[in-house]
C-alpha cells in the first residue's frame, strides 16, 4: 500500500537510491495559496546533512512541482505557468504531482548487503513478501521515503494555519534522558556515534485549534487515524495520546476531564487527560500524542545475521546513517498529523452536506 488518506490522499513513490522520490496529492482543495519557501523549510528540517549529529548524506531535497498548481503573483493576483523561480502557487483542485531528486546516493556502500539480511531491518521481510528487494539503502523501507510525506504535510499545514490550526512537536526523551536540551542531545548522540551505536527516543506532538466535532466514532476514531499515520512511519514502535499508558496507574477521579464553560461561551475541560479526543472525536482542547522511535538498526558494530542462502555471517555495516533517527523524524510526525487533521476536516464537511 503506497496511498494514505480518504478525501485527502497521498501516494508516494521512489527508492532511497533511485533517481528521485516523489508523490501525488489528490483531493487537495482548489484556490489555496501555497508559499513554496515554507514547504522547502519543512524539507530542510528533515533533510540529511543539515547537522553534524545526523546522517552526512548531502541531499538538497529541492522540490520540483509537476502538476496541480500554477504560479501566483501576489501583487496582481494573476496566474501564470509554473517556473523555477515561482515563490507562491495556487492549487487547482487537480492532482498535485512532485518529485525530489536524489543527488547524493552512494549505492556502492551497500554492495556487500546484496545478499545479507540486516538485523531489525526490512531486508528479510521484503524478500519473504516479494521474493526480491532493493538492497541499496533499504529501497522503499528507507527513511528517505518520508521526504514525500513532508511535502504533502507542508501543503496541508498551510491550509490548516489559515483555519487557525497549528502543529508543533518536541523531543520528549532521547536515550533515556527526559526533556533533553540541545547540549544533552549533542552529548548523547556524539557518545553513541563514537561507540558505533545508536539510541531511540520519543516525540511529543501538539495540535492546537482543532474545532470540537472533528473525527468519527467507532471505526473512524481520530486517535485511530493518528495512530495509523504515525505507525506507518519507519522506525516508529509505539503511539499513545492524552494520559497514555501512565494514566492507567491513576484512579478515575484523578484523570476525569471535568467540563466548564469558558469566558467566550465555549465548552472546555479543566484538565486534558483525554488528549483532546473523546469518543474518537475532538473536543476542542489541544490534541496531544507521543510516538516512540526505535534506535537506528544499522550501526557500526558487528552483528550476527544470515544471508539469502541461509548461511550464518557477520555484518559490519558501512554507509552514512543517523545515530538517532528521532532527531529528524519530528517534521515527519507533524506532516502526518497535518494530513490526518485536514482529511478529517474535509470528511466532516462532506458528511454535513
Amino acid at each position: 500500500m503506497n496511498t494514505f488518506g480518504n478525501i485527502l490522499r497521498l501516494t508516494t513513490f521512489g527508492e532511497s537510491h533511485g533517481p528521485a522520490m516523489g508523490g501525488v496529492i489528490d483531493g487537495f482543495p482548489s484556490r489555496v495559496i501555497i508559499d513554496l519557501a515554507k514547504v522547502q523549510a519543512e524539507l530542510d528540517r528533515r533533510r540529511p546533512g543539515a547537522s553534524p549529529l545526523t546522517s552526512q548524506r548531502r541531499e538538497p531535497d529541492a522540490l520540483q512541482l509537476l502538476s496541480g498548481v500554477m504560479d501566483y503573483d501576489e501583487a496582481t493576483g494573476e496566474l501564470a505557468a509554473l517556473h523555477a523561480g515561482s515563490r507562491k502557487v495556487m492549487t487547482l483542485g487537480t492532482s498535485i504531482g512532485f518529485i525530489i531528486p536524489n543527488k547524493d546516493s552512494r549505492s556502492s556502500d551497500y554492495d556487500e548487503l546484496r545478499h545479507i539480511y540486516r538485523p531489525s531491518h526490512a531486508d528479510f521481510t521484503f524478500d519473504a513478501r516479494y521474493g526480491v528487494r532493493d538492497w541499496r539503502g533499504g529501497g522503499r523501507a528507507s527513511g528517505r521515503e518520508t521526504v514525500s510525506r513532508v511535502v504533502a504535510g507542508a501543503f496541508a499545514r498551510q491550509l490548516l494555519e489559515q483555519k487557525g490550526i497549528a502543529i508543533e512537536s518536541r523531543i520528549a526523551s532521547l536515550g533515556g534522558a527526559l526533556n533533553p536540551g540541545a547540549h544533552t542531545i549533542e552529548e548523547i548522540v556524539t557518545a553513541v556515534r563514537s561507540e558505533g551505536d545508536s539510541v531511540g527516543g520519543t516525540v511529543e506532538c501538539r495540535v492546537t485549534g482543532v474545532p470540537a466535532g472533528t473525527g468519527d466514532p467507532v471505526f473512524g476514531k481520530l486517535q485511530q487515524r493518528l495512530a495509523s499515520a504515525m505507525m506507518s512511519i519507519g522506525g516508529v514502535k509505539g503511539f499513545e495520546y492524552g494520559m497514555g499508558f501512565e494514566g492507567v496507574e491513576h484512579r478515575g477521579s484523578e484523570v476525569a476531564d471535568e467540563f466548564a464553560v469558558a469566558g467566550n461561551g465555549e465548552v472546555v475541560t479543566v484538565s486534558n487527560h483525554s488528549g483532546g479526543i473523546q469518543g474518537g472525536i475532538s473536543n476542542g482542547m489541544d490534541i496531544l500524542f507521543r510516538v516512540a522511535v526505535k534506535p537506528t538498526p544499522t550501526i557500526g558494530r558487528p552483528l550476527s545475521t544470515v544471508d539469502d542462502n541461509l548461511k550464518a555471517t557477520t555484518l559490519c555495516a558501512r554507509g552514512r546513517h543517523d545515530a538517532a533517527i528521532v532527531l529528524r523524524i519530528a517534521p515527519v510526525v507533524e506532516a502526518m498529523a497535518a494530513l490526518v487533521i485536514l482529511d478529517r476536516i474535509l470528511m466532516r464537511s462532506t458528511n454535513s452536506i
